[in-house]
């Protein structure tokens, strides 16, 4: 009788502290790395504005972070809320670039396909590249204007947070020499391109069959309500690192 009990309190035990030997930590999203929902947290906190600079050892800038927030308005659903603050979040997140550029940043064009970014003032601005790189490009000139134009063109998205709470959408994007460059000659191979040889080519402001018409069912106005989201791209961690 006493083996009997003893036998019961044993097996009763191991299937209590089964669970834990074999308990598994948080599993992470696909596709998303380890600890890239917390560095999300932290790089959205810091609000709007350029950081986590990265140069080289020659002081040339080769990749920074880049944040825009904008409010999320739900007076016309949540739908049309989350769609105008996302495209106002991007227009946020290319003004504080520009912005940056204007006032922290040196930028030197070496050709037609390469621009140089250096931190404005540093010790560390590799001289020769510097000679190499030719005429500094002049903050109030409308080649500056073009030139920032084309490096925006090199940014891209590595999260997005939304706050339900507080109605605000966080857009995380990321910027890099290298891509900025190499978007700077696929933009030139689009401009010679001929726009007449596209035959369905729609014209600005034409709408397409159907758009700008609401069924009944989509006229009805969707919910209001929000809620918190996180997406970290598998990128992010380039850009921390």
């Amino acid at each position: 009788m006493k083996l009997r009990v003893l036998f019961v309190t044993c097996s009763t035990l191991l299937a209590c502290t089964a669970p834990f030997w074999g308990q598994e930590p948080d599993k992470v999203k696909k596709g998303e790395p380890a600890g890239a929902s917390k560095a999300l947290d932290e790089i959205a906190q810091l609000g709007p504005g350029v950081h986590h600079v990265k140069p080289d050892n020659k002081g040339r800038i080769q990749t920074c972070v880049v944040v825009g927030q904008s409010r999320i308005s739900t007076v016309l659903g949540k739908s049309k809320g989350l769609q105008d603050a996302r495209t106002k979040a991007r227009l946020a997140c290319e003004a504080e670039f520009v912005r940056w550029l204007k006032t922290k940043v040196d930028v030197h064009v070496k050709n037609e396909e390469e621009t140089i970014l250096f931190q404005e003032g540093s010790e560390e601005n590799d001289k020769e590249a510097l000679r190499e790189s030719g005429k500094s490009v002049e903050k109030t000139t409308q080649k500056f204007e073009s030139t920032a134009q084309g490096l925006v063109r090199g940014l891209q998205v590595l999260g997005v947070v939304e706050d339900a709470k507080n109605k605000r959408y966080t857009l995380v994007m990321g910027w890099s020499a290298k891509t900025a460059n190499a978007t700077k000659k696929v933009q030139a191979d689009l401009e010679d391109a001929d726009p007449a040889k596209a035959g369905n080519a729609r014209k600005p402001g034409s709408a397409v069959k159907g758009e700008g018409e609401k069924t009944g069912a989509a006229k009805k106005r969707d919910d209001k309500k929000l809620e918190d989201r996180k997406v970290a791209s598998p990128d992010l961690k380039k850009f921390l690192d």
